[in-house]
């Protein structure tokens, strides 16, 4: 929805142009991303060509397509070997280290890739301007919870790793049963280890797909022993900061929006319960 995508067809073959998000972006760094993750081994788009675009003012990138279609919605087919497969292929791309948190920069294809936030705190705090405006949605009991979660982020310091940064089922993709691989890396950035993981707890409400994506992730990585903490803590930070940055956006309509109303009571669902 914020990055225009145009779907080609040449010779029997489907291509994907993705242009730059803003007038005079880059695609550089997204395409340098995608080869060097192809090179390891991680099954996303093979870049075809990347240019500045001066005629349209914006950045393109020509990938090939994924095969198959995303595993949302997809129904009558086994989906754990799925979710490990692509969990293997999360772990590989989570172990990337990045300069930095927060939004990978994308002016010039710098190796590593590089975080716009010096620290880890303020990559925290980039997004929690309208938190205050948020807490008068919450109870008493879930604002203690949400201040505890948030201030034992703020102390923590973790070395920066690549995130996906919009890891859920729609961007997984199989074909007839058989995973084809990991598409959109638009919302990258540079974040705690686990980031993807958590952001996947999110729109995994039941965690009933969680469990397989995990076991494909442990045969790549050892995973902490309090890694289901971990997980809901960074769950709960990154639902709070997206509403904040939509109510400094939109202001109190953003609650109105069915996003808006989803995302509050995924917030009090990780708080109220811990899932």
């Amino acid at each position: 929805m914020t990055t225009p995508v145009y779907r080609l067809q040449q010779d029997g073959e489907y291509l994907y142009l993705r242009m730059s998000e803003d007038p005079g972006g880059s695609m550089h760094a997204e395409a340098a991303v995608h080869e060097h993750l192809r090179a390891v081994g991680v099954s996303v788009p093979e870049v075809i060509a990347v240019d500045d675009g001066p005629e349209i003012s914006r950045g393109v990138m020509l990938v090939r397509e994924i095969g198959g279609e995303p595993v949302a919605g997809t129904g009558g087919i086994e989906l754990a070997p799925i979710l490990r497969a692509a969990g293997r292929d999360l772990a590989t791309i989570n172990a990337l280290a990045v300069q930095g948190f927060g939004w990978i920069r994308r002016e010039e294809p710098v190796w590593p890739p590089r975080g716009e936030d010096a620290t880890y705190e303020a990559f925290v705090n980039g997004g929690t301007e309208a938190l205050a405006v948020l807490s008068d949605r919450l109870s008493t009991d879930e604002r203690g919870v949400l201040d505890v979660r948030l201030g034992e982020v703020r102390a923590d310091d973790p070395s920066s790793w690549f995130a996906h940064g919009d890891f859920d089922v729609t961007h997984i993709f199989q074909r007839d049963g058989r995973y084809t691989g990991v598409i959109d890396l638009g919302e990258m950035r540079g974040a705690e280890p686990h980031y993807d993981l958590a952001y996947f707890l999110v729109h995994d409400q039941a965690g009933a797909m969680l469990g397989d994506l995990l076991a494909g992730y442990a045969e790549v990585v050892d995973l902490p022993g309090d890694l289901a903490n971990r997980l809901r803590r960074s769950a709960t930070v990154i639902v709070a900061t997206q509403l904040s940055r939509w109510i400094v956006r939109d202001g109190l309509e953003s609650f109105e929006r069915p996003s808006g109303r989803w995302w509050l009571a995924r917030l009090r669902a990780l708080l109220d319960d811990g899932t």
